[in-house]
Parts: structure tokens; sequence; C-alpha cells
């Protein structure tokens, strides 16, 4: 009881050595998320802009049809071990504000200090790919043709047309909160149903006889691992958003019950969907378009349905990145106001309106860290910058569920996970992280 005390609620008011922590104010923001609208979140967050943008980087690695399915495939099995493992920790230590938030509570206040400022400082960079993606669907829609069949324009339209879209998305989730939750679960819908009609196109596109695509199999397939990096990268940012409900812990009624439930259901969901919506995208588009830059789902709607399918699949993909927008305010608003909480940031940054009751400086601050990487980012960088950055926090709090088994064996554990799950989380953050140094012969070059 002491140690949860000291780690979880902080440091206890008598002991004269440390200092009284600022005022938890976490539990006035609204217990809204049910578990209908916690899968919602969880779905929303995932499905959108990783399986709209990545395919292709993810192709153009693994160089063939079948391993780039097989690697969606893995990228299922790897969310699931993450989520039950998280199901763990959110249970154990349900308390807002993501992997620093659980790595200070395991392991102290410095590491604790030290993910939550890297992570701090990057989340404008993680903000923006999905506009970014927005923006790619918006002007591929009302430009491409066959002359411009990525529907490219001037970057600085791009840039006016992402900022102008990033404001509004933020300006609800401070001033309308229950109403952007109800859109995240109406947008959710619109994912399933975007990827429904891509999975049900493919099915007749087969039943048609079109099996020059899919038979290519692993012809061609990249013998090399070293190469995988962007697949790699790819899968970690389309899966990602399962560890993110920790953020939100506090804002879960009964969340020894419900977080594992959301979890499980929103990972189970979203990895069915993204491998049946990837098997119609390489049955129906061949390998050269799979490995382009184009928008992959407007470019499968054009391929399977015409300028009709062109039309209907590019207002979904719109819609279901402006869901997964949403819940990446959500998530990275109460980010920053943990940290606040626990007195990693200045206090004002904790601000919860009275009105409104969110964290209003919280998404102000997300707002304006976001726009110099809309402005000067790359997607595809962008995507890899940011994969490389959210895995070793989370094989750090994998890694911290082990060591509580040990050191505090009789601590109150709703749900337990089998060790194997963690271990095998930090093998592969431990591969991910030091294959990029890898050079001939792996031996590790940094040049």
């Amino acid at each position: 009881k002491q140690w949860y005390q000291r780690r979880v609620r902080g440091p206890l008011s008598s002991d004269k050595n440390l200092e009284a922590p600022p005022i938890d104010n976490r539990d006035a923001m609204k217990k809204n998320i049910t578990v209908i609208r916690g899968i919602a979140l969880c779905v929303g967050g995932m499905v959108g802009t990783g399986i709209l943008i990545t395919p292709n980087s993810i192709t153009r690695s693994v160089k063939s049809p079948a391993a780039s399915i097989l690697v969606w495939v893995a990228g299922g099995l790897i969310a699931g071990m993450g989520a039950l493992v998280y199901s763990e920790i959110g249970t154990m230590i349900p308390v807002s504000g993501g992997d620093p938030t659980i790595i200070r509570r395991i392991f102290g206040p410095l590491p604790g200090f030290l993910a939550f400022w890297l992570t701090f400082l990057l989340l404008g960079m993680k903000s923006s790919i999905g506009v970014l993606g927005f923006s790619k669907y918006l002007w591929s829609l009302i430009y491409s043709d066959s002359a411009n069949p990525e529907g490219e324009v001037s970057w600085w339209i791009v840039k006016l047309t992402c900022l102008a879209v990033f404001g509004i998305v933020v300006a609800m989730a401070t001033f309308r909160p229950t109403l952007i939750l109800n859109f995240i679960t109406v947008f959710t819908a619109f994912k399933v149903l975007g990827c429904a009609i891509v999975i049900v196109s493919g099915i007749i596109f087969l039943g048609r006889g079109n099996t020059q695509n899919i038979v290519e199999g692993f012809n061609g397939t990249n013998d090399d691992p070293k190469e995988w990096n962007d697949a790699f990268y790819g899968i970690i940012y389309s899966y990602s958003g399962w560890q993110f409900l920790v953020i939100v812990a506090s804002e879960i009624p009964n969340p020894s019950r419900n977080i594992p439930i959301i979890v499980v259901g929103s990972v189970s969901i979203v990895t069915a969907l993204y491998v049946l919506t990837v098997i119609a995208f390489h049955i129906v588009l061949p390998i050269s378009v799979m490995q382009s830059k184009a928008a992959v789902l407007s470019a499968f709607g054009s391929a399977a349905m015409g300028d009709a399918g062109l039309t209907i699949l590019s207002v979904l993909a719109m819609l279901s990145i402006l869901g997964s927008m949403q819940c990446s305010i959500i998530y990275r608003s109460r980010y920053v106001h943990s940290g606040a909480v626990e007195d990693r940031l200045p206090r004002v940054f904790g601000l919860v309106s009275s009105r409104f009751k969110t964290p209003i400086i919280s998404l102000l601050y997300i707002g304006i860290s976001t726009v110099p990487f809309i402005l000067i980012g790359n997607i595809g960088k962008l995507i890899a910058s940011s994969s490389f950055t959210i895995f070793p926090f989370i094989s750090v709090s994998c890694l911290g569920v082990i060591v509580m088994r040990f050191t505090h064996p009789d601590l109150h554990r709703p749900y337990k996970v089998p060790l194997i799950f963690p271990v095998l989380m930090i093998l592969f953050g431990l591969f991910v992280f030091i294959n990029p140094f890898l050079g001939k012969d792996w031996k590790i070059s940094l040049f």
C-alpha cells in the first residue's frame, strides 16, 4: 500500500523528503468513455491514416504481395500482445498519462522525466501526419487524372489546407468534447464501411477471374531484413493507438473491467479489417501501383469501380482520417495535462475549463506545436521518425510489467498477462531500434 501511495497517488504528505504533488484534477474530467466509446476511440485512433498511407511504403520495402500481407498479420499479433500487456498496466495503475507516467510510477522520477520530455517535444510531429494524409486524399480527388495520377498540387496549397483543417479539429476538441466523441463514433463507422467496401470489391474482382495481381505471391520478395525498416515503421504507425487508451484511463468508468474489453475488442476488429483490406488492395492493384506514391484507396476505387468509386472511397478516406485526427488530439492533450498534474510541466498546462471540462491549455499546445511539422514535414519521414520514437517507450513499459511481478507480487491486478508477451514485445522493440544502425554483415553502423 505504501508503494502504491508513493508511486501511483504521489508522495505521502507526511514525507518531508518529497514535495507534495500538484492537485490531481484528472477526475474533474467527465468519465464518459464507455466500452462502446472506448472501442470507437481505439479503432478510430488506429484505423485511418495508417491503412490509407502506409501500404505503399510497406510494399516498396518488402517488394511482394504475400510478404506485405504477412507483415500486416504480424502487426496485428504484435498489437494484440501489446494490448494485453497494457491491459495489466492500465488496470494496475489506472491513471492517465501514457508510457512516461507508467515509467515514472515503476522506475522512478528520472526515467519518467526523460521519457516525458522526449515525447512531449515530439507530439506535434505525430499529430501532423494525419492532416497531411487528409490533404493528400483531398487533392487526389480534386486533381487526379491521367496527366496527374497522384493528385499533386503546389506545396503551399497543401500546407494551407492542413492548417485550416487542423485548426477546426482542435477547436472542436476544445469547445465541444462530447460532440467530438460522438463524431469519432460516427467516423469510426465510416472507416469500417470504407474497409467493407474495399473487401467486398476485392472479392467481386477476384470472383471475376482477376487473379493476375495476387498470384505474384512471394515473387520478388526482398530477402534482406535490414531493408525492411519502412515496413516495420509503417506497421508500428498503422497499429499504434491500442496503447493510448492508458492515457485516458482516468476517464473510463470501472477500468478494471472495461479496459481489457476495450483493448482486446478494438485490436481484434482492426487486425481483421487491415488484413482483409490489404488482401483486397493486392487483388485489385498491380505491384507497380502499390509501390507508387498514389493515394492507395483512391487508386483502388478508380480501378475497381471507376470514377464513382474514386469519389466515394476518397470521401470515406478523408472522413476516416478526420476521425483519427480527433482521437489523436484527445490522446495527446491528455498526455500534456497529465504531465502538468505530475509537476513535469508548468501547472498552467493542467488547467481544465470549468465550462467545457477539457484541458484547454494542453489542447492549445497541441495545436501550436503541430504547425511547424505541418509546414516542413514529409509524410514518409514523419512516419519513420514517429515509429522510431514510439517503441522504445513501449518496450520499457513492458519491462515494467515484468519488474512489478517480482518487486510487488501482491499488488492488486484485476488482469494478468502471460509473461511471454512482454518479453516478446521487448525483443521486437530492441530489433526495431537497432535495425536502422545495422550495416553490411549486420555490423553496427551509424553512417
